[in-house]
């Protein structure tokens, strides 16, 4: 997880002026508060990960269904597996479940990015944002 978490923030922090060390430390730390957060805000959260055909993992998925509807906190798939729909699939399959539960599916973006418009297409709609992310839910009118 830790692993999958700094290839996320590794092209944001190439560029910070941190050496190699100083990065590794960091990303660390944000990856210890991050998840810290999560446990504290989802006690309930089902933390699972995404693996190939092969079972070689890929990714992870991080669900609340405490609300009474379906929270999508958080998905990644690592950099060399991106681009091949497996993002997609898990969120179709989380929009089936959503149907069989009768539940929407919620989630939050960052504004502009390619997640948000994965999402668009595949039927979430904005319910608000803030200066940085959108607010968007997906009711089952469209899988």
């Amino acid at each position: 997880m830790l692993e999958l978490y700094a290839q996320t923030r590794a092209d944001e922090l190439l560029h910070s002026g941190m050496d190699a060390l100083q990065r590794e430390i960091f990303v660390q730390m944000q990856f210890r508060i991050r998840q810290m957060g999560y446990r504290k805000t989802y006690p309930t959260a089902l933390d699972e990960i995404i693996c190939t055909d092969r079972a070689t993992p890929v990714g992870r998925v991080l669900t609340d269904c405490s609300s009474g509807e379906m929270c999508l906190i958080d998905i990644a798939v690592v950099a060399e597996m991106q681009n091949q729909g497996i993002g997609t699939r898990i969120i179709q399959g989380l929009q089936q479940e959503c149907i069989v539960l009768s539940l929407k599916l919620k989630l939050q973006v960052l504004k502009g990015s390619a997640a948000e418009r994965l999402y668009q297409r595949l039927g979430f709609r904005v319910t608000g944002e803030d200066p940085l992310r959108r607010q968007m839910i997906w009711d089952g009118t469209r899988a």
